[in-house]
């Protein structure tokens, strides 16, 4: 083979690789932008060099840059392409490639997904999905609440009848496993919360109070008891008491006496304004800012000791978690015959309600993957889209990438159409 044929098939190689390329280029477009991103467009190179500056220090290289147009769609319009080595400003140069919109009229903020639980959830279930599985399940029980209802109810009843017992024996049998440390406990914070906290603010704050709503009804109680009391009757029997005489207690007899048909008819007659006394002064120590805040604080410090916290997680462990009689009881009233038919019930009854909700979740068949299960697959298992960076076209350019303040998801989610173009 000459030298000139070797030349002429090279020709003809590189002329068919490029028209394939082309012709490949074409299914790549996004279908949600306003201007057409094919691979002879990236080939071609950005139309813009932008260099910024990134405060969080926490944007790579090849991170993306999102734009939503004016009917929202959301399309890629630049990457980070370079990161400059250490922290001292942190600049970073983007590749911009969309010619219709210039960097200069743009303000950049950029979003991060920390992966956490938190955002898979917010991810998952966004205010409309919220709503629709609010919506489903909500029609299931209008239309099956009451049937399943008449087949749990009852065995709830014997769980909490049979549990209540079997947890107040348990509770107890723990308290007096841990007497000792509760002993220690109880007068530690008798030493530091009751005499150098609560006496001092029940002086201070609440005597006043009881003082000021209680003490016009006491006086006048005192005053009808003082004037029904026989001093007479009182004290001959005391000096009979203490006389060497056969009988006994007349004064005890006479007390006995006075309580039942002076002082408590006088009482009686006072009770309403006794209970207006005690509203009042209740209401004025629960709307007292200074003992909301003591209590508030007592039990802050109570609940932030590691002794406590240790001591009542192993009661409450011993009292729920460890009780075997506990789980013998529920595993005797849920694996019962009625139980099974309850059970049985609630799957007939749900299922189609919970299939449904599976596939607002994680997609369906004839849907395909959702595309909010999509990102935290692409995020969680993939670690894609973790970092983004989102332009606003406002007119007035900056040299420095804001951080979003509300969260949002990630603009694009790449899945695979039935014709091969990329869907949003």
């Amino acid at each position: 083979m000459t030298r000139t044929i070797r030349r002429i098939l090279g020709v003809v190689f590189w002329i068919a690789l490029i028209v394939v390329a082309v012709q490949v280029s074409e299914p790549l477009r996004v279908s949600s932008s306003s201007e057409e991103i094919t691979l002879a467009n990236y080939l071609s190179g950005p139309s813009q060099e932008v260099t910024v500056e990134d405060p969080t220090h926490r944007l790579q290289i090849f991170d993306p840059v999102f734009f939503a147009d004016s009917t929202g769609n959301w399309r890629q319009v630049a990457y980070v392409s370079e990161k400059s080595p250490g922290n001292t400003g942190n600049p970073l140069r983007l590749a911009w490639y969309a010619s219709d919109l210039p960097a200069s009229e743009c303000q950049l903020f950029q979003y991060h997904d920390s992966g956490s639980l938190q955002n898979v959830v917010a991810t998952l279930f966004p205010a409309r999905k919220r709503q629709q599985i609010e919506d489903r399940i909500a029609l299931a029980m209008r239309q099956h609440g009451e049937e399943l209802t008449r087949a749990f109810v009852p065995l709830v009843r014997q769980s909490l009848e049979k549990s209540i017992p079997i947890v107040e024996e348990q509770f107890r049998e723990s308290v007096r496993r841990h007497r000792d440390e509760i002993d220690g406990l109880a007068d530690k914070w008798n030493d530091e919360i009751v005499d150098k906290r609560l006496i001092p603010l029940a002086r201070r704050e609440i005597m006043p109070i009881v003082r000021e709503h209680g003490q016009p009804v006491a006086e006048d109680i005192g005053r009808e008891l003082w004037d029904r009391a026989s001093l007479w009757r009182f004290g001959w029997r005391a000096l009979y008491d203490k006389a060497p005489l056969p009988r006994r207690n007349l004064v005890q007899q006479e007390w006995e006496r006075f309580a039942e048909q002076e002082a408590v008819p006088v009482f009686e007659a006072h009770m309403d304004e006794i209970v207006v006394a005690v509203e009042r002064t209740l209401r004025d120590v629960s709307g007292n800012h200074r003992v909301r805040g003591e209590i508030t604080d007592v039990a802050d410090q109570i609940a932030q000791d590691r002794e406590t916290r240790q001591l009542v997680r192993t009661i409450l462990k011993e009292t729920l978690v460890d009780n075997d009689k506990l789980r013998a009881a529920w595993t005797e009233i849920w694996s019962s015959r009625q139980a099974r038919i309850a059970l049985d019930l609630a799957s007939d009854r749900l299922e189609p309600i919970v299939r449904k909700i599976g596939d607002d979740l994680f997609g369906s068949r004839e849907e395909g993957i959702n595309p909010d299960f999509a990102r935290v697959l692409r995020r969680q298992i993939l670690g894609k889209d973790r970092r983004w960076i989102v332009a606003m076209r406002t007119g007035a350019s900056s040299d420095r990438i804001e951080l979003g303040r509300k969260p949002m998801p990630y603009p694009i989610v790449y899945l695979a159409g039935r014709d091969g173009v990329p869907t949003e």
